[in-house]
């Protein structure tokens, strides 16, 4: 033993050496044995638990989690609106993001007429658009109540006749008397003496010859039968006409209405009281201004002279 101790002493740096040397090999062995034993765990599947009666809360909650994933809930939804259901957004005029159904797109339309007949709500100028050709707008189309994908179904086209000016001029002569077969007529300013004519009798001061009288009575407002008898004028040359009521004063022919029509383009012309004219495209359906007042003209489709139209001015 003495002697071992000397050699070790003698040659003590290989004997660390070897005991190093050693050391490592040993932990070398045991590194790949875990290993080996980590892998078998990995691959070696466990034996399924059973749940028990008594299985703790958290464990429950735990296994209904699992079963949640593996059958997952399906998305369902009964609107146009939802996660995997497109729907068209927009910017309101909030400048806040909207939808169909929470904001009016292009006010006054309602958003579902324009789904009715697939309009492109989206578009920023839809209301302008005319996707008939027929002359009509969107706009137009949905304030008549027509349908514009129909080019046979649009508003009348007087609706794009509008005033531009209307210039009111009293007739100058009243019918104010009337004595058998001899009617009485004045100046409105009483300004001239009255003169006793009878039909067929050109107005002094005029080319207006009384060519009709209709005797006419009518309760006013008071329930009186009041006499509203008709002297019926016409110009010889020009075939104008001016009717004159008993007592009221009449609009003269010479008022003039200035109209702009919007169709196919803007037309402006002039027309004066009584006096026809026409409408593209339908050129032989004719139109008589019967009344000009400073607020609006009234006209009549000669085919129709029992139902007045009214023209206004243009919405600003």
């Amino acid at each position: 033993m003495a002697k071992v101790i000397d050699w070790i002493k003698a040659n003590y740096d290989r004997v660390a050496v070897i005991a190093a040397a050693a050391f490592l090999f040993i932990s070398a062995v045991c590194i790949w044995w875990s290993v080996i034993e980590f892998g078998n765990r990995l691959v070696t599947p466990q034996p399924s638990r059973r749940k028990s009666a008594s299985q703790p809360p958290v464990a429950v909650e735990l296994d209904r989690a699992a079963e949640q994933l593996q059958n997952p809930a399906q998305w369902k939804g009964s609107t146009r609106s939802g996660l995997f259901v497109p729907e068209k957004h927009f910017i309101g005029a909030d400048g806040l993001p909207a939808t169909l159904q929470n904001t009016q797109v292009h006010a006054p339309v309602p958003n579902d007429w324009f789904e009715k007949y697939g309009l492109p709500i989206e578009d920023a100028d839809v209301l302008d658009q005319d996707p008939d050709k027929d002359g009509f707008t969107n706009l137009d189309e949905w304030q008549g109540g027509t349908d514009p994908t129909n080019k046979d179904s649009h508003p009348d086209y007087t609706t794009k006749l509008h005033l531009v000016s209307a210039t009111e001029e009293p007739f100058r002569y009243v019918f104010s008397s009337r004595i058998k077969e001899k009617f009485g007529i004045n100046t409105i300013d009483q300004s001239e003496p009255t003169q006793f004519l009878k039909v067929g009798d050109v107005i002094r001061g005029t080319d207006f010859k009384i060519v009709k009288f209709t005797e006419k009575r009518e309760r006013n407002q008071y329930r009186i039968n009041e006499d509203v008898s008709e002297l019926l004028l016409e110009h010889p040359q020009s075939h104008a006409q001016v009717t004159l009521v008993k007592g009221k004063i009449a609009t003269s022919p010479q008022s003039v209405a200035t109209f702009v029509y919007n169709w196919g383009g803007r037309r402006e012309f002039e027309v004066r009281k009584d006096q026809e004219f026409s409408l593209k495209p339908v050129e032989d359906v004719k139109y008589k201004l019967v009344e000009v007042q400073p607020a609006k003209a009234v006209i009549v489709n000669t085919q129709k002279p029992n139902a007045p139209i009214e023209i206004g001015f243009a919405a600003p």
